[in-house]
């Protein structure tokens, strides 16, 4: 089912002016043709499903992946999917932008490509949770967009680093410990926020310290 979401970027990004929704090119159905005649896909969930998609549609048509990263969400609570509101608080949790990362892995072996551009959206959202005995005792009905609070656009692989916080960028040579280490994030992100960065060519393996590669940024 849609989530309201997913609807207010795809009418945001995809389908003003003379856009088109939900239109099927090449045996595929993607969320919309905007006014430029390129293909939008608004992808709220893991963008690895993406890929066969891409692969096909990519050597003949522009696409651009619109990607929101939940920065901050407040859970309402109702009883059911039409009633009202009992209940809402801030989750404590925080997102941010290269948290993206996970889901990069999934298409990077289609990344970059010059058919193709990743808009990453930092947004705040309502999570609106239904009760239900299995765990995690709850159900998510819908998330609805609250705000969009940062927008950083991929087309080449060294914008991966816009990604990344000042405190990754620089000249020096680094390992994924390093990267864990800056990001406060553990090392099995840090693995995989390297893989990105070396497939695409945004770093590459310049030797190795102990079970580490030893990467530079740049081609």
């Amino acid at each position: 089912m849609e989530t309201s979401l997913h609807r207010a970027l795809k009418e945001q990004y995809a389908t003003g002016g003379s856009g088109r929704p939900e239109v099927v090119i090449g045996g595929f159905r993607v969320d919309a043709v905007d006014e430029a005649g390129r293909l939008v896909e608004v992808q709220s969930g893991p963008l690895g499903p993406l890929r066969g998609k891409l692969r096909r549609l990519l050597p003949d048509h522009r696409v651009r992946i619109v990607k929101p990263v939940v920065l901050r969400r407040r859970i309402v609570r109702r009883a059911r999917p039409d009633g009202p509101d009992l209940s809402s608080r801030s989750s404590p949790n925080r997102g941010a932008l290269h948290d993206v990362f996970d889901d990069l892995v999934g298409i990077v072996r289609v990344f970059p490509h010059a058919n193709l551009d990743i808009v990453i959206l930092g947004v705040t959202i309502e999570e609106v949770r239904l009760p239900r005995r299995r765990r995690p005792g709850y159900a998510v009905a819908d998330r609805r967009l609250g705000a969009i609070q940062g927008t950083i656009s991929l087309v080449d692989a060294a914008d991966l680093w816009s990604l990344l916080p000042e405190s990754c960028h620089g000249p020096d040579a680094f390992t994924t410990r390093d990267l864990a280490d800056r990001l406060r994030r553990p090392l099995g992100f840090a693995q995989r926020v390297a893989y990105c960065l070396r497939l695409t060519g945004a770093a590459r393996v310049v030797g190795k310290a102990g079970n580490h590669r030893i990467y530079l940024p740049g081609s």
